[in-house]
């Protein structure tokens, strides 16, 4: 299978700065996010290839959410708002909720707004109690979206037809009043994505280990 999300594991030198891996657990690791339109802007992704969390098994979560707060509270050394969790939740490649990379990650962004309020209007959301309760989707085969923001409950919705290729990235941006920056391919915004990466390395003090390499380091809002 050719997955941009396992091969970047496999990286020891990445050749472009959104695939060096900057902070990772057993099953998980983060990189920051290319179209990097908030200052901060980062992704945990599976190490095991999954479409989304609603497939992650569930002895994992606890692991996951360890490793989400570890990432969060670096953040606030850096970035100065809240952070909202989102995520597109596929079941397979057919049913992809508007996720545009067929495995899963879980989008952390640092926004000066609580995208909550924007996109109820649009979405009916149930509440949920955990974020393992996303597995009731896989269960139920119904692709997803799921929204937290932190201090808050998660929030999860079943979609009856597909939406739109990164919707949760345009409606952050709209919100922002940005617009154009949505869409990572034709914004990578590469050089706010840098200086996150070089802030983020500062913050860790052990060197990054993994079975495959060892590296010598593990580790504004919005674009100047």
């Amino acid at each position: 299978m050719d997955c941009l999300f396992c091969s970047i594991q496999e990286m020891s030198n990445p050749s472009n700065p959104e695939d060096e891996i900057i902070e990772e657990s057993e099953n998980f690791y983060a990189k920051a996010a290319l179209g990097h339109f908030v200052f901060g802007y980062t992704l945990i992704i599976t190490k095991e290839h999954f479409p989304s969390f609603a497939h992650l098994p569930e002895h994992q979560f606890p692991e996951l959410e360890a490793f989400r707060d570890k990432i969060r509270d670096k953040l606030h050394n850096i970035c100065q708002h809240g952070i909202s969790m989102m995520e597109h939740g596929a079941i397979n490649r057919c049913q992809r909720a508007g996720s545009c990379i067929d495995h899963a990650h879980l989008h952390l962004m640092p926004l000066s707004v609580d995208l909550y309020p924007i996109l109820s209007e649009r979405f009916s959301f149930d509440e949920l109690t955990s974020a393992g309760e996303v597995r009731r989707f896989k269960d139920e085969q119904i692709p997803y979206l799921y929204y937290q923001r932190e201090g808050l409950r998660g929030y999860g919705v079943k979609l009856s037809q597909d939406v739109p290729s990164q919707l949760l990235r345009r409606i952050a941006c709209q919100a922002l009043g940005q617009p154009e920056l949505w869409d990572w391919r034709n914004r990578p915004l590469r050089d706010p994505l840098q200086r996150f990466t070089s802030e983020y390395k500062r913050l860790a003090v052990p060197a990054r280990k993994s079975n495959r390499h060892m590296t010598a380091t593990n580790t504004e809002e919005s674009v100047a």
